[in-house]
C-alpha cells in the first residue's frame, strides 16, 4: 500500500474530499502538522519509507530529500514551487506538480481587499470610529478614477484584470510572456514597463519568485512609479527591495502599499521594519487561504498523486523531462 504524506490541513466543514480520494485509491494517508517553521531536519525525517508527498510550505532540496528512498511524487498543494529543487527531483525521478488557477479567485480578491483597505483608509478609520475623543474622517479614493498597472498576467492576473474592469478601472499590463492580443481581449491595455510605471496609480506584482525577478521591484523601479501611487504584492515577498520601499514610503513618494507577503515570514528584522510602517497594510500571506480554494488545492493535488500511481501523467507537471523517465499514459 503506497504511503502519502501531507503536512497541510486538508479537512474542510468536517470531510477531506482529499483524503477520501487517496484512501479510495488504495494510498495510507499519513498527517502530520509541521513544527513552526517547517524545520528541514523535521521534513528530512518524515520522507523516509513516503511513496508520495502532499506538499506545503516544506524546502524541498536535496538535503530533506536525500532520504526520501520511496518518494515518486511531490504534489505541490499551491502555485509556487521555488522551495522544490527541480533539478534534483528530475535526476531522482520525482514527478513534482502544482495547482495552478485552484487559487486564482481567492488571491485576486486579496488584491482589492488591499486595494480597498489602503485607499479607503479602512484600518485608521476603524481605529477612529472605535477611539474615544477625537474622530477623524479619512478621505478616500474611487476605484473608477484610478489605473490599475499588473506587472505580469497569468491565471491571478486574469482575474484581477476581470474585477478591475467591474470597478471600471483604467488596466495596463506588462507581461512579455503574454501575446499582446490576448491582453486586449481581457479588455485590458498591453504596455511596455516605463508606461506602465509611470501612469498607474497602482501596481500589482503577478510573477513567479526566480533568480531574475528577485528584488525586481528596486530603486529604479520604485522611482519611475507614478508620486503618491500603491504598490501591491500577494506573490513572493523575495520581488521586492523591502529596503527600497521602506525608503520609498518614508520620503512619500509612494502613498501606500499594500503586502500579502514578506521576504521573511513571519517577518524580521528589514520585513519587520517594513510592515511596521503606516503606510503598510500587510497581512500573513493568506491570499490563497480560503475554504473554497484550499479544498481546490488539495483536491488538484490529491488527484496527481492518485494519476502518478495509477500510471497516468498528471496536470500540471513541473518538471516535465521527469516523463521520459517515467512509464506514463497521457489521461
Amino acid at each position: 500500500m503506497p504511503r502519502v504524506l501531507t503536512s497541510v490541513h486538508i479537512e474542510f466543514k468536517g470531510r477531506s474530499p482529499a483524503t477520501e480520494m487517496m484512501e479510495n485509491a488504495g494510498f495510507e494517508v499519513v498527517m502530520q502538522p509541521p513544527l513552526p517553521g517547517w524545520p528541514d531536519d523535521e521534513t528530512r525525517e518524515k520522507l523516509v519509507g513516503i511513496d508520495g508527498l502532499l506538499a506545503g510550505s516544506e524546502n524541498l532540496n536535496a538535503a530533506t530529500l536525500d532520504r526520501a528512498d520511496s518518494l515518486k511524487i511531490i504534489a505541490r498543494n499551491g502555485v509556487g514551487y521555488d522551495k522544490v529543487d527541480l533539478d534534483y527531483c528530475t535526476e531522482r525521478g520525482i514527478v513534482v506538480t502544482y495547482t495552478p488557477g485552484a487559487m486564482s479567485d481567492a488571491v485576486a480578491d486579496q488584491v482589492f481587499a488591499l486595494l480597498l483597505g489602503m485607499t479607503r483608509q479602512l484600518v485608521s478609520g476603524d481605529q477612529t470610529v472605535k477611539a474615544a475623543g477625537k474622530y477623524d474622517v479619512p478621505i478616500g479614493e474611487d476605484l473608477s478614477a484610478m489605473t490599475l498597472g499588473l506587472v505580469g498576467c497569468g491565471r491571478i492576473g486574469a482575474e484581477v484584470v476581470r474585477r478591475a474592469l467591474g470597478f471600471r478601472m483604467r488596466v495596463l499590463v506588462h507581461d512579455p510572456w503574454v501575446d499582446d492580443s490576448v491582453i486586449r481581449d481581457m479588455g485590458a491595455e498591453a504596455v511596455d514597463r516605463e508606461t506602465l510605471l509611470g501612469a498607474s496609480d497602482a501596481i500589482t506584482l503577478h510573477t513567479p519568485m526566480t533568480e531574475q525577478n528577485k528584488d525586481m521591484v528596486d530603486r529604479s523601479f520604485l522611482a519611475a512609479m507614478k508620486t503618491g501611487s500603491y504598490l501591491i504584492n500577494t506573490a513572493r515577498g523575495g520581488l521586492v527591495d523591502e529596503t527600497a520601499l521602506i525608503e520609498a514610503l518614508q520620503s512619500g513618494h509612494l502613498q501606500g502599499a499594500g503586502l500579502d507577503c514578506q521576504a521573511t515570514e513571519p517577518p524580521t528584522g528589514t520585513s519587520l521594519d517594513l510592515v511596521r510602517l503606516p503606510q503598510v497594510l500587510a497581512l500573513p500571506h493568506t491570499g490563497s487561504k480560503t475554504n473554497a480554494a484550499r479544498e481546490r488545492m488539495s483536491i488538484w493535488a490529491a488527484q496527481s498523486i492518485v494519476d502518478v500511481f495509477q500510471g497516468r501523467v498528471p496536470r500540471y507537471v513541473v518538471n516535465t523531462e521527469v516523463l521520459e523517465k517515467l512509464d506514463l499514459q497521457i489521461a
